[in-house]
């Protein structure tokens, strides 16, 4: 994360918003480039467009944009559009939480970009400090194969990176399932063998990252109720979460993690995919295209 050098930022038609506030934020601390997503469907927000670029350049941040005429929450396929037209390297785009029963007629359009992202993207729900506070990042430590395992990887170097940048405290939640734990010692209690099979997963990032036993949560799943509750718990003023997504039908059914936990955070989420991470692990560190 410590070698982008361009942002895409998606925002409302109004003079402040949460995610261009942080994208303001990044952009000085990572001495970055912004671009602005103007998304309004039913007027000509030029006007505010040039506003925003020349509050942005007088707080020291060097920044271009444009207008799509699309509604902020119908933005997706624009802002996926115009991430690889520009070349960014993360994407930052406010959040509105849905309804349940909007969920239900149709997919929220914050879930293509969960899905598609070719970037890691943040989805900002508050405008909480991050300054000082608690990043919680979510690993699924009983999936081994290659995309998790990579995954795994790319959300604590972010996490970590964000924690330096910003002065914050890291966590860590795994959820387990005990239906896939292998077969425990027969001397052992179930609690015994969850607690033995976890910490054993969790080695590799505890010592690379020198994380504090205290600051690991390990519970008994689902991940979507337990990554919520743990942020919750701790005022995480950040998520950070892999995402391998799902398409058609078994997107439709079973959705993922991040999908869920969206819109039960209180705090703002950075979320990884299987394309943003390959795509990190390929470009040389410190040579990003601008």
């Amino acid at each position: 994360m410590h070698s982008i050098t361009k942002i895409l930022v998606a925002v409302p038609p109004t003079l402040e918003s949460p995610a261009l506030e942080r994208g303001r934020q990044l952009a000085l601390k990572l001495d970055a480039n912004l671009h602005l997503l103007l998304c309004d469907a039913n007027a000509d927000p030029s006007r505010v467009l040039d506003q925003l670029l020349v509050g942005l350049l007088r707080s020291g941040v060097h920044a271009r944009g444009e207008v799509a005429p699309v509604d902020i929450d119908h933005a997706s396929a624009a802002v996926m559009a115009v991430c690889r037209a520009q070349r960014c390297d993360l994407i930052i785009k406010q959040h509105k939480p849905g309804g349940r029963l909007s969920h239900l007629l149709m997919t929220p359009d914050d879930w293509q970009l969960l899905r598609q992202a070719p970037t890691p993207l943040f989805l900002i729900r508050s405008g909480r400090d991050w300054e000082g506070g608690t990043v919680l990042a979510g690993m699924d430590v009983e999936h081994q194969d290659a995309a998790h395992v990579t995954l795994q990887g790319s959300v604590m170097e972010h996490a970590s990176f964000l924690c330096g940048l910003f002065r914050t405290s890291l966590h860590v939640v795994s959820a387990y399932s005990p239906a896939l734990l292998p077969q425990a010692d027969p001397t052992q209690t179930i609690d015994q063998a969850v607690a033995s099979h976890c910490q054993d997963q969790c080695q590799w990032f505890m010592q690379e990252y020198e994380l504090p036993r205290h600051r690991l949560h390990i519970g008994e799943g689902p991940a979507r109720t337990l990554i919520p509750q743990v942020a919750r718990e701790f005022e995480a003023v950040l998520t950070v979460l892999g995402t391998v997504g799902r398409e058609g039908v078994a997107g439709m059914l079973v959705g993922n993690t991040a999908e869920a936990v969206l819109d039960h955070l209180e705090g703002d989420l950075l979320v990884i995919t299987p394309m943003a991470a390959s795509r990190e692990q390929s470009e040389p560190a410190g040579h990003r295209a601008a």
